[in-house]
């Protein structure tokens, strides 16, 4: 398991002074708390905390209400190629940063914050005024002068403005009373009038009251005549609308300006105060306070030198409770480090399970490779991600690698295939003259084209079918291994001896009588017969020439039968010991018989998608290339326009299709045989940032 070893570092001090350890943690980093039961906390600590939650809060409300994206985004790395630097920042204690902040976010946020205050009454101001339109609107098409509303002695008539959603229930508590309903051009909003005796007129304002609705009125300050008013009304949002429009272009140049001043505060901000909040109760007693964590062994001096103030104690971990909550930290290699991203999608490994993250980095360059084979859009791909690689932060700049290293795998596989956007690389300049006789690559040509699909005949096509699913075949073998040798370490014996091995002889079984098939010339029933002497594709060249169709095909078939009795008493033994469970022996009879041997096959044939995608692939640029051909080649601006549209069409939309069926193969295929995940990931104290990179200054 390429994972990192953990073990326990402990702190003991006085709880005075525990600002400070709070401070040296941080500057550690790769500290995993552990939980205390103890409530109580250091009033040092919440003071300071109190402070970088409120600054935090600050700052980050002015980011939402500018709509700051936190991460460069690819369309703004591609077309702006925006770029912000890590900004150092010199500290000694935690305390004096938050202090730092406190002073400095005025100057950065106070601004902005006034701007989208003066915004946000500005919109109101609309949405009042609309609304008071469009009901002086229902009021003119009703002919009603307002200034008789409420004042007749027998009845009561009034205008209310109410959510649309409520009028259903507002009818059924007005029963008897007559309600007008009017639509005003938001759906979220109608008007009604209700005409009552004056009797009624409590209960109607009590119900209406309850619904957040008043007796529509014109408002003060505006002529109560409703024509008038409505022509004020129209005045008014045009006059706001303006205000609003200039208002928004401030921001966005605010925006613009600030943008990386208010995310470095921001991130600052919120690691001062992560920090505080996860360390604020340690345990330990009145007058001491004892932190407690997880550290990676290797890191181990470091740790005793950071807290070298205080008595310091590491351990490994032989509590069961802490084995049991212990994390998990990959200590992967740089190059494997890249695909720890498609592990965590599925999953962190458990303890004592297989880190899948190796095999990832070596099965997705092949499956990537060969689906999307071509040398110019797999380097074309692999600049792109460089791209994002080098001017990306966090997730992206780690997916970035990944499309990189896609592209690569491609490109290199291209090669193979003899393919350059669809043109054949032996017939393209410099190429030609590079691999022909007498050229500088001549001696390695030999690899250019030596899975080919210049034709796509059907030669071709079954030796591409052979390759992926001879592929596929190793793939979930190997992942049948990892689900024996878990098995063997978690002591479930019975269930390897009558399952787990007797799967992989049966998939073997099944595999080699495909094999034969093969052989045969597909005659599937005759191939035990003695006239079948023909070599097994594979198996005769690992066992030799006696390895002949016949005599493999009987071998087989009697492998694939004693599997399947060998599982079905596994299966009975199972459902006598667990009754509970309600099986019954016909169920193991299907689960087996139909279950595992369908499975087998259609896993297997799962992996044909790594050579149906590449001639997918090949056709597409085949038809591109053709249509540029056919509208005038290179002299015509229509034509290249139509080459460099559909080489770019089909280099982002099959790239991504590509990823999609490489990531099913990965978590469909393999994981599901024997990877379980869902340990606790490792948190380090401080999370990796975008903005800021803290150098300690300790006295």
């Amino acid at each position: 398991m390429v994972v990192a070893d953990l073990k326990i570092g402990t702190v003991v001090l006085p709880r005075s002074e525990t600002p400070q350890i709070v401070s040296r943690l941080t500057e550690f980093e790769w500290f995993h708390k552990i939980d205390s039961t103890s409530e109580t906390v250091t009033p040092e600590i919440d003071d300071i905390l109190l402070k970088a939650q409120q600054t935090f809060q600050e700052i980050d409300e002015v980011i939402k209400g500018l709509a700051i994206p936190r991460e460069v985004g690819m369309m703004e790395i591609l077309f702006k190629g925006t770029v912000f630097k890590k900004q150092n920042q010199e500290l000694d204690e935690l305390e004096k940063m938050v202090n730092d902040i406190t002073k400095k976010a005025p100057g950065v946020i106070d601004a902005p914050a006034k701007l989208l205050k003066e915004q946000e009454e500005y919109k109101k101001e609309i949405a009042e005024y609309t609304t008071l339109k469009e009901t002086l609107e229902v009021v003119k098409k009703l002919n009603i002068d307002l200034t008789g509303f409420g004042q007749m002695k027998q009845f009561y008539t009034n205008l209310f403005i109410v959510q649309t959603k409520d009028i259903d229930e507002i009818k059924r508590t007005l029963d008897n009373i007559t309600i007008n309903q009017y639509p005003l051009n938001t759906k979220e909003e109608s008007a009604l009038m209700i005409i009552a005796d004056v009797a009624n007129l409590e209960k109607i304002l009590k119900v209406m009251r309850s619904f957040n609705a008043n007796p529509f009125s014109i408002p003060e300050g505006i002529e109560q005549v409703p024509t008038k008013a409505y022509a004020t009304a129209e005045l008014k949002i045009k006059e706001f609308e303006e205000k609003y429009k200039k208002i928004t272009k401030e921001i966005t140049k605010m925006t613009v300006k600030i943008r990386q001043d208010i995310l470095t505060l921001h991130e600052r901000s919120s690691v001062a105060k992560n920090v505080l909040e996860l360390l604020r109760k340690p345990g330990g007693t009145k007058n001491f306070a004892v932190i407690q964590g997880y550290i990676p062994k290797k890191m181990e001096k470091k740790f005793k030198d950071t807290t070298s103030k205080w008595m310091s104690i590491v351990e490994d971990v032989s509590d069961p409770e802490l084995v049991k909550k212990k994390p998990t930290l990959f200590d992967n290699k740089i190059f494997v480090r890249t695909f720890e991203v498609i592990t965590q999608s599925q999953g962190i490994p458990r303890k004592g399970e297989s880190d899948p993250t190796p095999m990832i980095a070596l099965m997705w360059p092949i499956f990537y490779g060969l689906m999307f084979a071509d040398v110019g859009h797999g380097f074309l791909l692999m600049g792109l991600g460089l791209i994002f690689k080098l001017k990306g932060q966090g997730n992206l700049k780690r997916w970035g690698m990944l499309i990189a290293i896609s592209g690569a795998a491609a490109g290199i596989a291209g090669v193979g295939t003899g393919e350059a956007f669809g043109y054949h690389i032996d017939h393209l300049q410099p190429f030609e003259g590079l691999l022909e006789e007498g050229g500088a690559l001549h001696s390695i040509s030999w690899l250019v084209g030596v899975i080919s699909v210049a034709e796509l005949n059907f030669e071709q096509v079954i030796m591409i079918l052979k390759v992926s699913l001879f592929i596929g075949i190793i793939h979930i073998v190997w992942a049948f291994a990892l689900h024996i040798k878990k098995l063997a370490q978690d002591g479930h014996k019975q269930t390897m001896f009558f399952e787990a091995i007797p799967n992989v002889t049966l998939y073997g079984g099944i595999v080699v009588i495909m094999m034969c098939a093969i052989g045969s010339g597909y005659d599937v029933m005759n191939m035990y017969s003695k006239i079948h002497t023909e070599a097994v594709p594979w198996v005769t060249i690992f066992l030799g020439d006696w390895a002949q169709v016949w005599i493999i095909t009987r071998i087989a078939g009697v492998i694939v039968i004693a599997s399947i009795v060998v599982m079905m008493i596994g299966g009975l033994k199972h459902i006598k010991s667990h009754p509970e469970e309600g099986g019954s022996p016909a169920n193991v009879f299907m689960e087996v018989l139909l279950g595992k041997s369908v499975e087998c096959l259609a896993h297997t044939i799962s992996y044909a998608r790594l050579g149906i995608m590449l001639l997918v692939h090949a056709a597409l640029l085949l038809t591109v290339n053709n249509a540029f051909a056919a509208q005038g080649g290179i002299e015509s601006p229509g034509a290249l326009a139509l080459l460099i549209g559909g080489n770019i069409g089909i280099m982002m939309i099959e790239g991504l299709i590509v990823y999609i069926q490489s990531l099913r193969l990965h978590l469909y295929e393999f994981f599901t045989k024997w990877y379980e995940g869902g340990s606790e990931p490792f948190k380090q104290v401080v999370p990796e940032m975008y903005y800021n990179k803290f150098k300690w200054n300790r006295k």
